[in-house]
């Protein structure tokens, strides 16, 4: 049934989320697994999904932003949580406030960060992003060496970890990840922090020897396998946790030559029974999905006719006769044996899974529909 007040909705399955952990969890043993809810939780709603990553056993917690360490203590979850992006100038305080660990990236990010902690009469933990060659926000291995020292200087400041993110963890050739796991190994012994990290979720079932003391689990925290091509039996076992639907609002009767939507892009070459549905592009429903984007109704796939609009958009249900309005329709997700995959419409854009998740509007709620036994 759809979300009161919305016309369309995504459904969020806690059964299948702690599938997922629980799944990564034996990949990773003997190493935790930190839930990385960054970005709302991939789109699925952070305080939630923080909430039930811990109950079925994950560590930790890691999210981007001070902001949204911040919204999950102010929501009431203690769990450990690693800010991973840098600390900006109004940062220390909050990080000392709500006891968050973080990112020390240069001299002054740590200078910031012990006066915030000295003047709370407390300690902050850290941690050393060493770069393996993403080029974004990791030191090179000589500048993680002279910055540890630089923290150990402070004794508010407690260096916890060091880490590293690999840029192609899922390749099938994986000698240039363990090469890199290697030389970061070598510096992570010369630092001497307590504790390492390195694998996300391709590296967690495709680079195994990577999972050290915990693994970063994103995409596939949310059920869809971080590498499809590659075949890995337990990645297989993931579970999708979110399924988007809407509703079918208006059927037109279209004849023959007549154009649908904006601009005209698509006419009926035949006599045509056209559905309006309650989801457009303010939703986060790409308009490059028209042609070619389909939606399930009553099990069957309808393709997407003329151009979406900002609120609606028209599928064609000439060969579903029985379609009425009120039909919960899915745009992501499963209906009677046939289904639509975050993968399948991120191939149809030449993206990821990550971007269809991440641009779904805040308009639409989320709403969890299973709970797990």
């Amino acid at each position: 049934m759809p979300a009161s007040s919305a016309t369309s909705w995504a459904e969020i399955d806690l059964a299948a989320l702690h599938n997922n952990v629980d799944v990564l969890r034996r990949q990773a043993a003997p190493a935790n697994v930190a839930a990385v809810v960054k970005a709302d939780a991939y789109g699925h709603g952070a305080v939630t999904i923080a909430r039930a990553t811990l109950q079925a056993g994950a560590s930790s917690l890691c999210v981007f932003t001070v902001r949204e360490a911040v919204e999950l203590r102010q929501s009431g979850i203690n769990a450990d949580i690693l800010c991973m992006g840098p600390v900006l100038d109004g940062d220390p305080a909050a990080i000392v406030q709500h006891g968050i660990a973080a990112v020390a990236d240069s001299a002054d990010t740590i200078a910031r960060l012990a006066a915030a902690a000295e003047t709370a009469a407390c300690s902050v933990r850290v941690h050393i992003n060493i770069d393996s060659g993403m080029q974004r926000y990791g030191l090179a291995h000589e500048q993680a060496l002279a910055l540890a020292e630089i923290i150990r200087s402070h004794p508010s400041l407690g260096l916890d970890a060091v880490f590293t993110h690999f840029p192609d963890a899922g390749n099938p050739e994986r000698e240039p990840s363990i090469e890199a796991l290697q030389r970061f190994q070598q510096t992570a012994d010369r630092i001497g922090a307590p504790i390492r990290h390195a694998a996300a979720s391709a590296a967690t079932f495709n680079l195994p020897e990577a999972s050290l003391d915990f693994v970063r689990a994103g995409i596939a925290l949310y059920g869809m396998d971080p590498a499809p091509n590659l075949a890995k039996p337990r990645a297989g076992q993931l579970q999708p946790v979110m399924s988007w639907r809407t509703s079918l609002l208006a059927i037109r009767d279209v004849r023959k030559g007549e154009s649908v939507s904006y601009g005209g892009h698509w006419t009926a070459s035949r006599d045509s029974r056209i559905g309006v549905t309650g989801i457009g592009y303010a939703d986060g429903l790409a308009r490059s999905l028209s042609p070619g984007g389909e939606m399930l109704v009553r099990g069957k796939h309808a393709p997407i006719r003329g151009a979406i609009c900002m609120d609606s958009t028209m599928i064609d249900l000439t060969e579903i006769p029985d379609a009425q309005i009120g039909d919960v329709i899915t745009i992501i997700g499963s209906d009677r044996g046939q289904s639509i995959s975050a993968w399948d419409v991120a191939r149809q854009l030449k993206t990821i899974p990550y971007e269809i998740f991440t641009s779904i509007a805040a308009r639409v709620p989320r709403r969890v529909v299973d709970q797990p036994d």
